[in-house]
């Protein structure tokens, strides 16, 4: 085992505040994590994984290059899906990888390769289970010009695991990612995205819910590099800490020098449900470029004692409020998904 530094804040803030990385513990050997494959549309084309061969090579991860060069290193294969410019899939391709109990010499690792030609349109659903003792999960993106990628990623982990989720992606002109994330499971898991907004008017938008218990942790590191005029970015994460869990997200909005008239708004909503928890959250603006707009901000802090008051005139003890209160988190994020089957799915099991 090793120990690497990922999700690194892109200008690091005061040391003692310890949330400049996250530092996790990497088994020396990898194996492929086998995804059992649901749904597979016929118009996309499938292939082994080669980043270089794709042109993916220049993809900046989300997690960092220490994360790259273990992810090169581990060579376990993987998969790449290419969409022919044109084509808008109707069926998402859906995919669940169970990792099952894993062990401490050996990690699991699933590397994927999105290619979309231009005016192409793709959803792709990828459910995570299991207990690895170390799982990880590299995707990297290109989207040509007005090019529209759906990423939905689910993580219901058992008790024990530990997770890396890693994504980077380029997109051109008008084209764009939209990304759903819920952790509502178990686990320590580390969730990282870094788009560069190459193209005029190229967007992402994140929308993240999740649920931390025990004494699990969750660490969040979203980079947006704004380089396309009318370039725009929304990043809203919602979620619930319980008991000892203990969260970080960090929010970067780059606006690099001639991405004029871009936008870009992050917002998070964090309710604290015991006294035990710990919450960090860094929003970040960086901007040399001047006719931009950014904006930033945060809600953080406990159910009120009004909405406490109000539920027990109605005969709803405390206890069942809180509950209530942490599934509508998940609900709301679940609620958008655009794949009606995984929607109902996690909808029913909440």
């Amino acid at each position: 085992m090793s120990e690497i530094a990922i999700n690194k804040l892109p200008v690091p803030t005061w040391t003692w505040l310890k949330v400049n990385e996250y530092t996790v513990a990497v088994p020396d050997k990898f194996e492929k994590a086998e995804g059992l494959v649901d749904t597979m549309p016929d118009e996309v084309k499938v292939g082994k994984v080669d980043f270089t061969s794709v042109c993916l090579g220049d993809v900046e991860l989300g997690a960092g290059e220490e994360f790259r060069r273990i992810s090169h290193a581990a060579k376990t294969g993987g998969a790449s899906y290419t969409v022919p410019a044109g084509v808008k899939v109707k069926e998402p391709i859906r995919i669940t990888y169970d990792l099952g109990a894993g062990d401490d010499e050996t990690g699991k690792l699933s590397r994927t390769a999105i290619v979309l030609g231009e005016d192409s349109e793709l959803t792709v659903v990828l459910t995570f289970k299991g207990c690895p003792k170390f799982g990880a999960n590299d995707i990297r993106i290109k989207a040509a010009k007005t090019a529209k990628l759906t990423l939905v990623e689910i993580f219901d982990f058992e008790d024990g695991a530990n997770f890396v989720d890693s994504i980077g992606g380029r997109y051109l002109e008008k084209g764009g990612l939209k990304l759903i994330q819920i952790k509502n499971g178990k686990g320590s898991v580390a969730l990282s995205c870094c788009a560069d907004l190459d193209g005029y008017k190229s967007t992402l938008d994140i929308d993240t819910g999740y649920l931390v218990t025990g004494e699990d942790k969750l660490d969040i590191n979203y980079v947006a590099r704004h380089r396309g005029a009318k370039t725009d970015t929304k990043i809203s994460v919602s979620g619930v800490l319980r008991d000892k869990a203990d969260k970080t997200f960090r929010g970067t909005i780059d606006f690099i020098k001639g991405c004029k008239t871009a936008t870009g708004d992050e917002r998070e909503d964090v309710l604290l449900m015991d006294e035990g928890v710990h919450n960090n959250t860094v929003p970040l603006i960086l901007c040399a470029e001047e006719d931009v707009e950014g904006a930033h901000g945060a809600s953080i802090g406990k159910i009120s004692e009004d909405i406490l008051t109000y539920f027990a005139s109605r005969g709803i003890p405390e206890a069942e409020v809180t509950e209530l209160m942490a599934k509508s988190r998940i609900d709301a994020v679940a609620g958008r998904i655009p794949d009606d089957k995984t929607r109902e799915l996690l909808l029913a099991d909440e």
